[in-house]
């Protein structure tokens, strides 16, 4: 149990070090500015709300990760519209009309949810794959088809952007 102090510190820390990258995962998993700063405001508030559950300030990444993961498919049941609506506001055309990031954030956004976090949080954020079956509480080999099956997939979904840009004019 932490006193009141302890707990603040903790938390302010967890703030400082973890906010952007609970950011950037929030914004790939929704696609939506706005709704990541939501995201990353819920799941800090649930965060202190809990903190009395931290057992191990060294696992407060995963555990705020595992808030996020929460929070998003908490948003996804309430406001399923609105995150399809911020999907399909990317634009269309030849992959030389968009941004890199823009194809692979709408790609991403098209992947089934279970290879969604473990790609995002692989590829993006750095995580080992050993981190991220803790986090998801499945074994590391799933966590390595998953990515496997994300990877594939991804090429599936980016392959006619690709096909487009290097198409003789």
């Amino acid at each position: 149990m932490h006193t009141e102090e302890t707990r603040r510190k903790l938390f302010q820390s967890a703030v400082e070090q973890q906010a952007d990258s609970i950011y950037r995962v929030a914004f790939r998993m929704s696609g939506n500015h706005e709704l990541a700063l939501e995201l990353v405001q819920e799941t800090f508030l649930a965060a202190w709300k809990n903190l009395h559950q931290v057992e191990r300030p060294d696992r407060i990444k995963a555990w705020l990760m595992g808030i996020l993961r929460n929070q998003f498919s908490k948003q996804v049941s309430r406001e399923t519209r609105h995150r399809h609506a911020a999907l399909e506001a990317e634009p269309v055309g030849p992959l030389a009309d968009r941004t890199l990031t823009g194809s692979v954030q709408a790609a991403i956004g098209k992947l089934d949810e279970d290879q969604r976090l473990p790609i995002l949080l692989v590829a993006m954020e750095g995580w080992t794959t050993e981190e991220v079956a803790e986090l998801l509480d499945i074994p590391r080999g799933t966590v390595l088809s998953r990515l496997y099956r994300a990877r594939q997939n991804l090429k599936l979904i980016l392959a006619p952007d690709w096909e487009t840009e290097t198409k003789p004019s």
